[in-house]
């Protein structure tokens, strides 16, 4: 038997065996999930001149202005359009928002504290302690470093850049990440089930995460418990840059899975890992050309294919995009229950973690925990993660959590 590493040892594994993909470069429509290869910096400056925040009057503000006080208009200053004079003692700019602020202004009166008659402007409320000026600059200057090199492109991160003036932006290829179901007795969903039959779920909640993670999903299709099946669903996956093997993986008579892949030259990096569920995970790499696929076989047991999934095909991907984030983000959460001491092996416990009346995360274990139930993860936002050797823990104690779904 395969001696199991440790869930910190299997992601070194990762992180020292995958490395980044090709750079691309694309317009700002088709950046959305890639990642930034280089620091990106603003080609102009926001805003690029002193702009009014308000609609109103630019005018140049003095000690003696005060209510009553009156302006005369001598111009406008509308958005894209700059007045192109200065401006003096006594006179007005009529501006609207995002209009440039005239040379010699040094505050916008609101036009709601002015009373108009003909070109005259008199201020009909006490003067603003705001100038509603926007200064040059205070979003970034020409030359700043607007988005950081990892970052993860997001539609902030994409107007930032837009707002930049930046067209294009070179990315990390996305990784086409090839799903490969296997089993006699697997079949799609919707159809009429034979006897014996079970309906293959996994490639359909793989899918959304992994293009969430910034990767493509491709599903291979459902292969019989043949190598000869098994083979030719490989071979039809050699554009993929990761090869998901779902289940057919144990050592029964009809477990091909990993042979197969042994056969067509695969390397082992790990195999078996001491987590609860998926014990039974493995991640090596298959040669392509002069290139290589990475493996990552993951448990048919709905419940341990998601978790695993999270845990390392998350990392992998992380790692392929080189985002700078990490891929996993832990917090902490007062339990609700007590929860016994840890066994040998990392256990990833399906769990709710909500916002209590003090404001403060609290966490509750779903009460049901079998690898093979999917309904936990409908009410589930997180996992109680429980290390290797921890001890039991009472309720009110501070616990750990991996986040995978938004608090709601």
């Amino acid at each position: 038997m395969a001696k199991l590493i440790s869930v910190a040892t299997a992601l070194a594994a990762i992180s020292d065996t995958a490395k980044p993909l090709d750079v691309q470069t694309l317009p700002l429509a088709m950046l959305n999930s890639h990642v930034l290869v280089q620091d990106a910096y603003a080609k102009t400056t926001l805003p690029p001149l002193d702009a009014s925040a308000m609609d109103g009057y630019a005018v140049k503000l003095e000690k003696h202005h005060k209510q009553g006080s009156t302006f005369t208009q001598i111009g406008e200053s509308p958005a894209g359009n700059p007045y192109p004079g200065k401006i003096g003692a006594d006179e007005a700019v009529r501006i609207f928002t995002g209009g440039a602020v005239p040379d010699g202004a040094n505050h916008v009166i609101m036009q709601e504290n002015v009373q108009v008659d003909g070109m005259t402007i008199t201020l009909s409320e006490p003067v603003s302690p705001a100038s509603h000026i926007r200064k040059a600059g205070i979003d970034f200057s020409e030359g700043q470093v607007v988005v950081k090199a990892g970052t993860y492109l997001d539609a902030y991160a994409i107007a930032l850049l837009a707002a930049a003036n930046n067209g294009t932006a070179q990315v990390y290829k996305r990784p086409k990440v090839a799903l490969i179901a296997n089993g006699d007795e697997l079949t799609e969903p919707g159809g009429i089930l034979r006897t014996g039959a079970v309906v293959s779920s996994n490639p359909s909640a793989l899918a959304p995460l992994i293009k969430s993670w910034g990767a493509e999903p491709i599903f291979a299709g459902i292969s019989s418990d043949d190598p000869r099946s098994i083979k030719a669903q490989i071979a039809n996956c050699a554009d993929a840059d990761i090869l998901v093997p779902i289940g057919g993986a144990s050592v029964g008579d009809h477990d091909y899975m990993r042979p197969v892949f042994a056969e067509l030259g695969y390397e082992k990096i790990f195999e078996k890992v001491a987590v609860k569920p998926g014990k039974p995970v493995w991640f090596g790499t298959m040669p392509r050309n002069n290139n290589k696929q990475y493996v990552l076989g993951l448990p048919g047991n709905p419940a341990s294919a998601l978790v695993t999934a999270h845990i390392f095909l998350k990392a992998l991907i992380n790692r392929l995009i080189n985002a700078a984030a990490p891929a996993h983000k832990y917090v902490n959460a007062r339990i609700t229950h007590p929860a016994p001491a840890a066994t040998w092996r990392a256990e990833y416990v399906r769990a709710c973690v909500e916002i209590d009346a003090n404001g403060l995360l609290q966490v509750t274990a779903i009460p049901r925990q079998d690898s093979s139930l999917l309904t936990p993860f409908l009410t589930a936002n997180c996992f109680l993660v429980r290390e290797a050797g921890d001890s039991a823990l009472a309720k009110g104690d501070i616990a750990k959590i991996m986040m995978f779904k938004m608090l709601g």
